[in-house]
Order: C-alpha cells, then sequence, then structure tokens
C-alpha cells in the first residue's frame, strides 16, 4: 500500500526548503569580497604588520642621526665630620650638611660608522617591501579563497537541484508503480524497488543540503562573521576562456608575491655581507655637552663651588685585529646570500611547474565543459525516451533507474567541470597577480 502521507510531506519538506531559501538575502560575489577585506583576520594583521615596517622605517632607526640627552641630579648628605690638619688643628662638626646639584645637556652623533647607517636604511626599506609583498600576497590568497569557497556554494547548491530532481522522478515512479500494482498491472518486486530508490534519493538529497549548509559556514569563516548567517549566493559560474599561458608566465616571473618575497630575501642577504663588512672601518663619533654643577657645604675647604660651560669631541676607534672573527662573518653571510639566491631559484622553477599544472586542468576543463554539455542534452533526451517507455512497459523499472542514474551522473559530471575550471582559472590569477 502506497504511503501518501510520506510522499505528501517529502514534497512539503522540499517545497518550504526552497521557498526558504529564495526569501533569504543574496550575497554577490563583489559584496563577500569587500566583507573579507574589511574583516579577514588574516588581511588584518598583515596591515599591522605592515604598519609597523613603515614606522620602523625612519633615519632615526637606521642611526643616521644624533642622540641627545639631559641628565639631572639633586643630592643632599648629613655628615659627623672629624678633619685633622697639618698645622694642628682640629675640627669636628656634628650634623654637618651639604648639597649638590647637577644637570646637563648631551649629544652623541655617529658621524662614520663604515657606511652601516646607509646599510641599515637599505634594510629597513627592504623590510618594508618585505611587508608590503606579505599584505598582497595575504590578500590575494583570501580572495582566492573566498572566490573559490563562493562558487562551492554555487555548485553545492545546483547539485541540490539535481538530487532534488532525482526525488522527484523518483516519487512519481514509485507513485506510477503503486498504481500499477493497484489494478493488477504491476508487481510488488517494482513496487519495493521504486520506495528503496526514492529513500535513497532521499538521503542523497539530505546529505547534499548538509554539504550546501557546511560550504556557507566556510565562506562565513573566511569573511569572519558569525557562521549561522543565512545567505543564497548568484546562481551563474563566469568563466573566462581567454587566458594565455605565455601571458600568465610573464607576469608570475615578474609579479607573483612569492617570487618578489624570496627576491627580497636575496637583496637582505645581499645587504647582510655589506654589514659585516661595515665592521672593517674606523668609527667617528662627535660629542658635546653643556653643563652645570653646584655644590653647598658647611664644612671643609670650600663653602661653595659652581662650575659652568660647555665640552665638545670627536673619538675614532679602529678594530686592528678581532680575532678574524670578521672574516668569518662575511664567508657566513656569502653563504647565505647564495643560499638565498638558490632559493629564488627553486621559487621560479616551483611557480613555473604548479602554473604549467593548473595551465594543463583550466585547458581540460574547458574541454570537459564542452564534452559534458552535450553529453548532458544526451542524456536527458535519453531519459525522456526511456521514461515514455517505461510508461508504456516496453522496458523495466531497472533499466529506467540505470537511465536516471547516467542522467544524473552526466550533470553531476557537468558541474564538477565547471567547478574544477573556476578553482584553476581562480588559481591561475592568483600566481600571476590578476586576482
Amino acid at each position: 500500500m502506497i504511503n501518501i502521507k510520506q510522499l505528501l510531506i517529502t514534497n512539503c519538506l522540499i517545497t518550504l526548503i526552497f521557498t526558504f531559501s529564495f526569501s533569504q538575502d543574496t550575497l554577490s560575489l563583489i559584496k563577500a569580497i569587500d566583507i573579507a577585506l574589511e574583516n579577514n583576520y588574516g588581511i588584518v594583521i598583515a596591515r599591522k604588520q605592515l604598519d609597523i615596517s613603515e614606522i620602523n622605517n625612519h633615519p632615526g632607526a637606521a642611526g643616521m642621526l644624533p642622540k641627545v640627552g639631559i641628565t639631572g641630579t639633586r643630592n643632599y648628605q648629613v655628615n659627623d665630620t672629624h678633619q685633622e690638619y697639618y698645622d694642628g688643628r682640629i675640627r669636628d662638626s656634628d650634623k654637618a650638611k651639604s648639597s649638590s646639584f647637577n644637570t646637563g645637556i648631551q649629544l652623541n652623533w655617529t658621524i662614520f660608522d663604515g657606511f652601516n647607517m646607509f646599510i641599515q636604511k637599505d634594510k629597513l626599506e627592504e623590510l618594508q617591501y618585505l611587508g608590503e609583498s606579505q599584505l598582497r600576497a595575504t590578500i590575494e590568497s583570501t580572495l582566492a579563497e573566498v572566490i573559490i569557497a563562493y562558487f562551492d556554494i554555487v555548485i553545492q547548491k545546483k547539485m541540490v537541484n539535481v538530487y532534488h530532481e532525482s526525488v522527484n522522478i523518483s516519487a512519481e515512479r514509485k507513485k506510477f508503480a503503486a498504481a500499477r500494482l493497484k489494478v493488477g498491472s504491476g508487481s510488488e518486486l517494482s513496487f519495493l524497488q521504486a520506495s528503496v530508490d526514492l529513500n535513497a534519493d532521499s538521503a542523497t538529497w539530505i546529505g547534499q543540503l548538509m554539504a550546501l549548509d557546511n560550504s556557507k559556514a566556510n565562506l562565513n569563516r573566511l569573511l569572519c562573521r558569525d557562521i549561522s548567517i543565512t545567505f543564497v549566493t548568484e546562481n551563474d559560474i563566469p568563466l573566462r576562456t581567454d587566458l594565455i599561458y605565455e601571458t600568465l608566465l610573464h607576469k608570475v616571473l615578474e609579479v607573483n608575491p612569492e617570487l618578489t618575497t624570496a627576491r627580497i630575501n636575496l637583496n637582505l642577504a645581499s645587504l647582510n655581507i655589506k654589514e659585516t663588512r661595515s665592521e672593517i672601518y674606523p668609527r667617528i663619533n662627535f660629542s658635546s655637552g653643556y653643563s652645570f654643577n653646584s655644590s653647598l657645604s658647611e664644612v671643609g675647604l670650600l663653602h661653595s663651588n659652581r662650575n659652568l660651560g660647555y665640552i665638545a669631541g670627536l673619538s675614532l676607534t679602529y678594530n686592528i685585529f678581532d680575532g678574524l672573527n670578521t672574516r668569518k662573518k662575511i664567508q657566513t653571510a656569502k653563504i647565505r646570500e647564495e643560499s638565498a639566491r638558490l632559493e629564488t631559484q627553486q621559487t621560479e622553477i616551483d611557480l613555473q611547474t604548479r602554473l604549467k599544472r593548473i595551465f594543463n586542468d583550466y585547458e581540460t576543463n574547458l574541454r570537459l565543459i564542452q564534452l559534458e554539455t552535450e553529453n548532458l542534452s544526451l542524456a536527458k533526451r535519453n531519459y525522456s525516451i526511456a521514461e515514455e517507455k517505461f510508461r508504456l512497459g516496453a522496458i523495466t523499472d531497472i533499466e529506467l533507474r540505470e537511465t536516471q542514474n547516467k542522467m544524473m551522473d552526466a550533470e553531476s559530471r557537468f558541474l564538477l567541470s565547471q567547478y574544477r575550471c573556476k578553482v584553476a582559472e581562480t588559481e591561475l590569477l592568483l600566481l600571476s597577480g590578476e586576482i
């Protein structure tokens, strides 16, 4: 006997879910990107790191500017004093008071340090470039994640529609098998098989709804907002077909953030050699100051003393021999520079390999989309014919089910090809700095 109540509940549930979905706000890809740029924690942290690099990049941090300081002291003393002079006099003073006041301003300025101050300024510039490169890499990688996550939702939603269609087909088949069984022209086996297939399709559809919900939670995570926020996405998956490998390769070698970072690290390694060599040269420092000193005492040779004046001078230091340590530091710095150069070359090779592999995926999936588009059309036509034959009793329910599965598989392959092509396109744009 047909479970009409169960069938009605299933259809009502499907209708309510889709009605609720369309009542939600539509989140466009552009809006999702704007939210990510504003909220994503990785981007915010990278921006703050760049702010630190910009703050540190100034002449004072490189040692180019003088240092000026002010000092001041005030002292009080109370002493019991016993003094014996050469002429025989003896003087005792209980609780003799004395005080002193000293203040001054000092200036210290390194005039020459083996060009190290200029090297340090160049390093600060490179560190700021590194911060800019890391911020750009963080932004681009985050946007790529958002784009892929967004179109994952689009595909998951389309798959929900595919399985929803499969549930409807199986429900109609079960309804038809029940009607034939009722009039005596069908078999209980056909009805039971249709019931099993409907339950299987319903389970797959429910699982796909869960996958869609998980994909939405993942996008909300990337947008750094409440993962329970509900929304619907656009339905289209725009694909670019104009990407050229040679053009992409040129841009990868020119602006890719990974390669830019490797080149900055190479520059820093070269500056480290210059920094170590600066220790060979002498150091010249200029110092100047102005001071005021005043003291009062109830005992002693002087009752009061006051000094006021300035001082200026140059100092030179030169390390004649340091146990060959500077020489060893230079050798070590050169080895590190060579390692950085090899890492840069390795990064170039890795990027070229990744670009070639992803571009092959991109071209392959573009061709698969064309093939699966035609195949899907044929599969739908094939099912339409099979369904009519089934109603006429020309084929069995098992043959109809097989045709239905082929149509569902064709739709799944078509959507998967679209998604893979979009992922490859996004990764190509990420590598070439065009995202």
